[in-house]
């Protein structure tokens, strides 16, 4: 087990201790299932990972408490990507550059110094940042790809007509 999942196991089990709530199995198993993930993931994705990986049988209700309680401890935190709710591990990565594709979903994370240290030295009064999420929407290669090929079809067969 790596330092990172270790840590952020202890940080639930702290989290539950000052909130006076019991570390059950199951709560430790939606942890584990989202230490599984890479990238953003649903509730769905962790149930199955649970059912299909730890051999551990819950009900959505439980995953989605279990969610519930892992966002208040900052261990995920929830996102909204082309219109859809997903959640993603945040365990001192609270910020985050995701380049979104309009026509397939697809998510890539990047990192750019430059935009990192620009935003985090923005100084708000009253206002303690806790941590960022930079979206930026457009065409990955792929679709981008895809549409240049349609439109040189649509083209050629225009051509064609004339």
């Amino acid at each position: 087990m790596s330092d990172r999942n270790q840590e952020m196991r202890e940080m639930l089990a702290e989290h539950l201790r000052l909130q006076n709530l019991r570390n059950t199995p199951e709560r430790r198993a939606v942890l584990d299932a989202v230490l599984q993930t890479d990238g953003p993931f649903t509730p769905e994705t962790l149930q199955e990972i649970m059912e299909s990986r730890q051999n551990f049988r819950v009900c959505r209700a439980t995953v989605y408490n279990g969610l519930g309680l892992l966002e208040d401890a900052g261990l995920v935190r929830k996102i909204c990507l082309s219109g859809l709710v997903r959640y993603e591990k945040c365990w001192k990565n609270r910020s985050t550059i995701r380049l979104t594709c309009t026509s397939c979903g697809s998510v890539t994370d990047v990192t750019d110094d430059s935009v990192r240290r620009q935003i985090e030295s923005m100084r708000k009064r009253r206002f303690t940042m806790a941590g960022w999420s930079l979206t930026v929407y457009g065409l990955c290669s792929k679709c981008s790809a895809a549409i240049k090929r349609k439109q040189n079809r649509l083209n050629k067969k225009d051509k064609d007509k004339k």
